[in-house]
């Protein structure tokens, strides 16, 4: 059976589990069972989490995202990381990725934008502006190193945000079933199946436990 890798923050998380229903019984999906914050914290934590949860050097295709967390202001400061940071783990990932799984394909998903206006508390701000910068950086990142690009970005942006969002970052059930989708439509040509898209079960619309 083929090995699925999803790493990533919250966004990936919320998504995670559709994207293993529409793949039962016909690929393996792993993760690990924390949030991969930012890009130098999943450069970090690669070698941990292989040691940890033994996925195996034969993963097949790996989709992983990084920057929900880079961008975080604190009291309105600067983000966490400065766009030339981000871009230099983002180039480090992708090498640290294919010394521990080197047969995996890559796609990299871009940040998805947030609501700018539900930020209301200083001591913790994201902002799209921050959020465009950091894709824009990714992109030239990716295509420097061939990875392709899987745009949630676009994804979010073709719904109202009333429709999809659960606060001012996360994805109520539909948002979360659409970000599966969009997974599922870039990950599956390169595992080699058709994803079983009614496995895709009805939940409650509830939001997340999961923050940040």
């Amino acid at each position: 059976m083929k090995k699925l890798l999803l790493i990533g923050d919250s966004i990936r998380m919320n998504y995670d589990r559709y994207v293993r229903q529409a793949l039962e019984g016909k690929v393996e999906v792993l993760s690990p069972d924390e949030n991969a914050c930012f890009a130098a914290y999943t450069y970090y934590s690669i070698g941990d989490w292989e040691h940890r949860y033994r996925f195996g050097e034969d993963v097949d295709v790996i989709h992983w995202n990084a920057g929900l967390h880079d961008v975080i202001r604190f009291h309105y400061d600067e983000p966490m990381t400065p766009p030339e940071i981000y871009g230099y783990y983002l180039g480090r990932v992708i090498h640290r990725l294919r010394d521990v799984y080197p047969n995996a394909k890559q796609i990299f998903a871009l940040s998805t934008p947030v609501r700018d206006e539900k930020y209301v508390l200083p001591w913790l701000v994201r902002k799209n502006k921050d959020i465009d910068a950091i894709n824009g950086v990714a992109l030239k990142v990716m295509n420097e190193n061939g990875v392709p690009v899987n745009d949630l970005a676009s994804v979010v942006r073709s719904y109202e945000p009333d429709e999809i969002y659960s606060d001012a970052t996360h994805f109520n059930r539909k948002g979360s079933t659409v970000l599966a989708r969009a997974v599922l439509e870039k990950v599956c040509p390169l595992l080699g199946v058709e994803p079983d898209l009614a496995k895709i079960r009805r939940e409650d619309e509830t939001r997340t436990d999961i923050r940040q």
